[in-house]
């Protein structure tokens, strides 16, 4: 009985890695124990270049998607997704560990891919058509048998590596436009991120004195015609009396309407 080859591609991201390029060589390392695995990579053309010149010196196949967009999690998975139906690949390793975004791509491509998922695994075997992997669950290390369709968030380094030569275009690497994997540009691009602020972050206290000043009365001013002993009801007199209010001015009608009461 003749054994189908697993085919599988890595994902390598839309960028490269904020940490050391020593996790990308380790996942192109687990790849390339899988026959004919390819590497995907998606982004502007000096990345492609890096992914393309790694991916060639353990012998792997290349894949580019040129772009200038920068999509959340949910819009690179469906790009990965697309190359994957491309390229008939059932297996797909992402690359987990080079940037924090990956961990949330693995499960956005399984549920394009309808494939099982699984996360930081740190070891990984094939053997025909069973992987064998080994992830870490909190303090336990699980070892799990994989059958069928799978994408594996994998999080193994390569070898120490110090600083490495800049990489040339790549002719090797197969590009593929978004309109070939049935991707419209337009569509796609409202999985964009916003622009990032260009001012600095204000600090803790000035935030807090922010929030206060929303909540706090604003400061009564003499326009508000309000002084210390209440509102005044008339102007000053010469001798700075007022003279509008009620100790100021004799009430002309009132003696009159009291006499008018005692005649009565």
């Amino acid at each position: 009985m003749t054994v189908r080859a697993l085919a599988v591609a890595v994902w390598l991201g839309s960028a490269p890695p904020v940490r050391s390029i020593r996790w990308l060589d380790g996942a192109l390392k687990a790849a390339s124990k899988f026959g004919g695995a390819t590497a995907v990579a998606a982004g502007d053309p000096t990345w492609l270049d890096l992914a393309a010149d790694r991916a060639s010196r353990l012998g792997l196949a290349s894949v580019g998607v040129p772009t200038d967009l920068q999509l959340d999690y949910l819009g690179w998975a469906q790009v990965m997704a697309g190359v994957s139906r491309q390229l008939g690949a059932t297996t797909i390793l992402v690359d987990e560990a080079s940037r924090p975004e990956r961990f949330a791509e693995v499960a956005a491509i399984a549920e394009l891919c309808d494939a099982a998922q699984l996360t930081h695994v740190v070891a990984i075997a094939p053997e025909a058509a069973t992987i064998h992997a080994s992830r870490i669950a909190g303090t336990l290390l699980q070892t799990v048998r994989i059958h069928g369709p799978a994408v594996i968030g994998v999080r193994i380094s390569g070898p120490p590596i110090d600083e490495y030569p800049t990489p040339t275009p790549s002719a090797s690497m197969r590009r593929l436009e978004l309109t070939a994997l049935g991707l419209d540009p337009a569509v796609l691009g409202h999985r964009a991120l916003p622009p990032r602020a260009t001012q600095e972050p204000r600090r803790s206290v000035e935030r807090v004195a922010e929030h206060l000043a929303v909540h706090m009365a604003p400061p009564r001013s003499a326009k508000d015609g309000f002084g210390a002993r209440g509102p005044r009801s008339g102007k000053d007199g010469k001798d700075g009396k007022d003279i509008g209010g009620a100790a100021g001015v004799k009430d002309t009608g009132g003696a009159g309407s009291a006499k008018d009461a005692k005649d009565a």
